[in-house]
């Protein structure tokens, strides 16, 4: 009978002690998912606050990542005026540039008209000198032939593309000075006279100018 008592106890108690250990299980199995959610929203709010810190700990590489050129750009500013290329000169710089070109070309050209006028002036000075130096007519021949009575017109081919121009008349050749003028035409009216010395050819029409020359055979 003792012997039935203890196993009735024993059975008594692991009947108790069952539903208790099944109910503690349940527990826990329902508490590990909130557990698992609670341990995830921690890591990602940890990691929203490592990110956060390292921007503030590094704002200018932000800055440079969404401008990717602006270090060149500063490099450029930076560059002295001297090493920078043409076209980034100031546009009042380019301007007194090509003025002293211009300037220059200007001399340049001013300084080849002179030289071409003074060789210009150097020829006709030598020719005045010869003229000069030409031999005189007698006066009783220059009188019966030259002078403003006795008049003629000049042979256009003498003078038109020749080095050296000349005009015939009264069986003598006079050579040109000086260049034939616009306004005389080739059939007007001219002659030679002595003036100071020096013999010059006139136009009838033209009182105004002469031109000098000097007899040459």
């Amino acid at each position: 009978m003792r012997i039935l008592g203890v196993l009735c106890t024993l059975a008594l108690f692991l009947f108790l002690i069952a539903p208790s250990r099944g109910y503690a299980q349940d527990e826990n199995k329902s508490n590990q998912p909130q557990d698992d959610q609670k341990a995830k929203d921690n890591k990602a709010k940890e990691n929203d606050k490592a990110r956060q810190e390292d921007k503030t700990a590094r704002p200018d590489e932000g800055k440079r990542q969404e401008q990717p050129n602006a270090g060149r750009q500063d490099e450029r500013q930076n560059q002295p005026t001297a090493n920078r290329p043409q076209e980034e000169k100031p546009r009042e710089q380019q301007q007194r540039d090509q003025q002293q070109r211009d300037q220059r070309r200007d001399q340049g050209q001013r300084s080849t008209e002179n030289d071409r006028r003074s060789g210009q002036d150097m020829g006709r000075d030598q020719n005045r000198n010869s003229g000069e130096r030409g031999r005189r007519l007698p006066d009783d021949q220059f009188r019966a032939h030259f002078g403003r009575e006795h008049r003629f017109h000049v042979d256009r081919q003498r003078i038109v593309n020749v080095s050296q121009p000349v005009v015939v008349y009264g069986g003598y050749s006079f050579q040109l000075v000086d260049a034939w003028p616009s306004d005389w035409s080739y059939d007007d009216d001219c002659y030679i006279d002595d003036v100071n010395g020096e013999y010059f050819l006139f136009d009838a029409f033209h009182p105004g100018i002469r031109i000098a020359v000097f007899v040459i055979g």
